[in-house]
């Protein structure tokens, strides 16, 4: 299935801790197995119950495949979340979304605004989600600034720091993690990977660093467009703030530009008479 490729495509299993063995005791259920389950339990219906999750294990031929005909409880599941996903769980969403960028040549720098807020179901209109789309956006933002902060302790001996700030564009992101790897020597071509490796603490901070560049262009497309509703000064300006071209008309372009062409042609009639 289509799925489980895409897992196997972006090693789903290096987002899990290392496996702590045990002599004792009854053997666990595959971990990967267990995350993709997981995983496609959400994409399947958009959210997931525990104990939805132990049925389907047991009726659902899909998730029959993917859990190899193992049937774990949701108490099994729920533990597994608990302790597995919880620090790796935007990681994950970012290999995807990267992988399905690169596989099907998404372009996520164009973004289409539509004003429109009218849907079929009664008392359901799209603007809800702006208040949770805002907090997911200030919370990345805190992180980004402790991130800095850890990542000046490190360029004290330099006498040179980033700064920090309350928002933070793309770009700012990118030229930080070129200043940090510049600053303190670091080579991206000998940074170590897999199981079994100890990273040096620059790596560390700079692979975080990229991850929360990369979070950022979910938040900022290079090109919003919009219609000319969205065209105001306060928007242009926090269009230019955030690294972002300005695609949007203001409220009087047609009429403006249809006036001027209008004119134009108007005067070329009166030339030809003459």
């Amino acid at each position: 299935m289509a799925f489980d490729e895409i897992m196997e495509e972006i090693e789903i299993g290096k987002y899990l801790k290392p496996e702590q063995t045990s002599n004792t005791g009854r053997p666990g259920y595959n971990r990967v197995n267990m995350l993709k389950t997981i995983l496609f339990g959400f994409m399947d219906t958009g959210y997931v119950s525990l104990r939805e999750l132990e049925d389907r294990c047991k009726v659902n031929i899909r998730y029959m495949y993917l859990m190899d005909n193992q049937t774990p409880s949701y108490r099994a599941f729920g533990y597994f979340i608990n302790d597995e996903l919880l620090d790796s769980v935007e990681r994950i969403f970012q290999a995807v979304m990267q992988y399905i960028q690169n596989v099907d040549a998404v372009d996520l720098q164009h973004l289409y605004i539509d004003g429109s807020k009218f849907e079929a179901n009664a008392n359901k209109y799209s603007w809800v989600w702006k208040r949770g789309t805002e907090k997911s956006r200030y919370r990345l933002y805190e992180k980004i600034t402790a991130l800095l902060k850890d990542m000046n302790n490190d360029l004290q001996s330099t006498g040179i720091r980033i700064e920090t700030s309350t928002e933070y564009a793309p770009e700012y992101l990118h030229e930080a993690a070129k200043q940090y790897t510049s600053l303190l020597q670091l080579d991206e071509t000998q940074f170590v990977h897999g199981r079994g490796h100890h990273k040096s603490i620059g790596q560390r901070h700079y692979e975080k660093l990229m991850e929360k560049f990369q979070q950022l262009y979910g938040f900022y497309p290079k090109y919003p467009v919009a219609d000319a509703g969205y065209g105001s000064f306060n928007n242009y300006l926090y269009c230019q703030e955030h690294g972002m071209e300005k695609y949007m008309k203001f409220p009087m372009y047609k009429k403006e530009t249809h006036d001027e062409n209008l004119q134009s042609c108007r005067n070329i009639l009166l030339t030809a008479r003459m």
